[in-house]
């Protein structure tokens, strides 16, 4: 059977400034075979304690998240662990108060799944279910003993039908009206809104001092959405007719005097009033209908407006409450429809100051979240393009404190922002990468066309190797006396020992690792190689090896975004982080390097932190300065310098 629909109105009367009253409700639309549900509740708390509005909202927000939180898990069983959390959030907030005391809290507090409801009442407050005439005071007995630790203790559960009326109230209604009075207000084909306006006038005259009223129709989706689409306030036809009567009397005014009316008699009047006359009719009613129209429109866009921001707002205030409980996946989740919803907002024209204060808000939150350190206004610590105006940047390294920089055939070797010297590496073959080779005291080039040179103080040489030809490879690293490179065409990485004058014969290192999307390695005892973007997964981008063999690897805690094709990884037996270039989106990601379990080979990476260079153009590569707690990056033309 379909799920019921809600109409729900709220009334507050004579709130003090001591008291807070604040009600809630919040609808997650079924789809197929899952239910519409929704959350709602009325809360008033009374002395006004510090912080009291902070308490009220994350009641809300437990209530909202938990219950929404996985709707494959019983319906009952969800609202019972919502309201464990809200009476332990509750504990705690008593508990941080100098007196213990957070005064009088009165509250209900409920759960639609379907047409199952749940309910649950603290304090003096109520809720009435209104049914064929009958009113049932369905909390009766729901609240502790006046010794219970929990504010909120028991469960009432019952199946609804179309057209009950729930009724929450922060204090007994039965004070101010009898059954039969509220069971008449409350009538089931009476607006919801009507009966609100009844029983204001009915608690106005007993005299209550505060009161806070949610009430809910429940209602078929055919009835829901006709109440939606009903106009607010007088309906234009009201407006036209009193238009038409203006206008008519306007009419009589401009007659000659003693003329009569139709239906009276004779007339004799000049053709010409009569022409304005009606004519300014037409304009009042087109006026009027426009109007009418105009305002519905502008009414619904600000309320829709409104809507949307407060939907924004509860994902955000949502994702901090995972954030703080270690649920980052969630809190991902929930600031993506927090940003959807608020960027959505910011293109239609429709608050745009306050959706673009919301997603400045969720970016932060986001970068609290995955550790994010943004470098916005940086000047180069050296421009290349001063050496040669058209430098295009491949690559950076380091020899002695020096920076070398790179293009295709060129090495720039600076020192602070001084060019000291330009090396051509090979005029012929392209360079691709580069890497400091402790062994040899060299930087050691790969060309596009399997060459290695090495370069030392000024002077560049081709290095010979035992074998015929060197073998093909997309990157290449160096450990102790050894060059190992990166095959991913044969799924290989060659092994190459460097002897006196040249290196020897190339081995096979890989024996079970799929290599053919690697497109980086980096060794630090390890062998770690970067995938490039298999899948979306980060966590299945990096493999790791260890004496040729695929070695058990895990990756976790990864940021919200993927990187997308990320071209380098990074370490050494130095540092104890793994760093990963994600050129496409101007951010080098940090992963802390677990060391092995014992008594396994298994390791792990644990994402902690990202650089973000979201001014520059384009990040092209990267050296870590351990020591000096430095990271140097490039783009086209210029190095830049930056603490980390």
């Amino acid at each position: 059977m379909a799920s019921l629909q809600t109409i729900s109105e709220e009334l507050r009367l004579g709130t003090d400034s001591q008291t807070l009253v604040r009600s809630f409700s919040f609808t997650r639309e079924g789809t197929g075979e899952v239910p519409r549900e929704e959350v709602f509740a009325i809360v008033e708390l009374a002395d006004k304690p510090s912080g009291g509005e902070d308490l009220i909202r994350t009641l809300f927000q437990t209530l909202q998240e938990i219950c929404f939180l996985d709707q494959n898990q019983d319906a009952y069983e969800r609202f019972e662990t919502a309201l464990k959390e809200i009476n332990a959030v509750i504990a705690e907030f008593r508990d941080s108060l100098s007196n213990k005391n957070i005064g009088r809290l009165n509250a209900v507090i409920g759960f639609f799944s379907g047409r199952e409801l749940h309910l649950t009442q603290g304090g003096e407050a109520e809720a009435y279910l209104i049914r064929k005439g009958a009113l049932t005071t369905v909390t009766e007995g729901l609240g502790g003993d006046g010794e219970a630790v929990d504010a909120f203790v028991n469960i009432a559960s019952g199946r609804t039908e179309n057209r009950d009326k729930l009724i929450l109230a922060t204090e007994r209604l039965l004070r101010y009206a009898t059954k039969n009075e509220l069971t008449k207000i409350f009538s089931p084909h009476k607006e919801i809104s009507v009966g609100l306006e009844e029983l204001d006038e009915i608690i106005v005259l007993e005299g209550a001092q505060t009161t806070g009223v949610l009430a809910l129709d429940i209602v078929t989706e055919a009835v829901a959405a006709r109440t939606v689409v009903a106009e607010d306030g007088e309906h234009p036809l009201v407006k036209i007719t009193r238009h038409m009567n203006r206008g008519l009397g306007w009419i009589r005014e401009k007659l000659p005097e003693g003329t009569k009316l139709p239906g009276g008699g004779e007339m004799n009047i000049d053709k010409n009033y009569v022409i304005l006359g009606f004519l300014v009719i037409a304009i009042l009613i087109l006026l009027s209908a426009s109007w009418s129209l105009g305002s519905k429109r502008s009414s619904v866009k600000l309320e829709e407006v409104k809507a949307a921001l407060e939907v924004v707002q509860t994902n955000i205030d949502m994702a901090k409450t995972r954030r703080n409980i270690g649920d980052k996946p969630q809190a991902y989740e929930l600031l993506k429809e927090a940003e959807l919803t608020a960027t959505d907002l910011v293109k239609s024209g429709l608050a745009i100051e306050e959706a673009n204060t919301k997603v400045l808000e969720i970016q932060a939150l986001r970068d609290e979240l995955d550790n994010i350190r943004r470098y916005a206004g940086l000047t180069a610590l050296t421009d290349l393009s001063k050496a040669d105006a058209k430098v295009s940047l491949v690559g950076l390294e380091d020899f002695h404190g020096r920076k070398i920089a790179f293009d295709s055939h060129n090495l720039f070797d600076t020192a602070l922002d001084v060019i000291s010297a330009t090396t051509e590496i090979d005029a012929v073959s392209t360079i691709k990468k580069a890497h400091f080779f402790d062994d040899r005291d060299a930087v050691v080039f790969l060309t596009a066309d399997d060459k290695i040179v090495e370069w030392r103080d000024g002077e560049a040489v081709i290095a010979d190797t035992d074998n015929e030809t060197w073998k093909s490879a997309v990157d290449f690293g160096t450990y102790a006396k050894y060059i190992y490179l990166l095959d991913a065409t044969n799924n290989q990485i060659w092994k190459y020992p460097r002897n006196r004058d040249s290196y020897g014969e190339a081995t096979e290192y890989n024996e079970n690792a799929d290599l053919t999307k690697a497109v980086s390695i980096a060794i630090d005892g390890d062998i770690w190689i970067l995938q490039n973007d298999i899948d979306g997964d980060m966590g299945n981008d990096i493999i790791r090896l260890r004496k040729g063999e695929k070695k058990p690897l895990t990756i976790s805690d990864l940021p919200a975004d993927a990187w997308v094709n990320p071209s380098k990884i990074y370490t050494n037996d130095s540092l104890k982080f793994v760093y990963v270039l994600d050129g496409a989106n101007k951010r080098i990601l940090r992963f802390y390097k677990d060391p092995p379990e014992a008594g396994t080979e298994a390791r792990s990476l644990v994402y902690n932190m990202q650089y973000l260079f979201a001014d520059l153009a384009e990040v092209r590569d990267f050296w870590i300065d351990s020591s000096e707690q430095k990271l140097y990056v490039i783009d086209s033309q210029k190095i830049y310098e930056v603490a980390i």
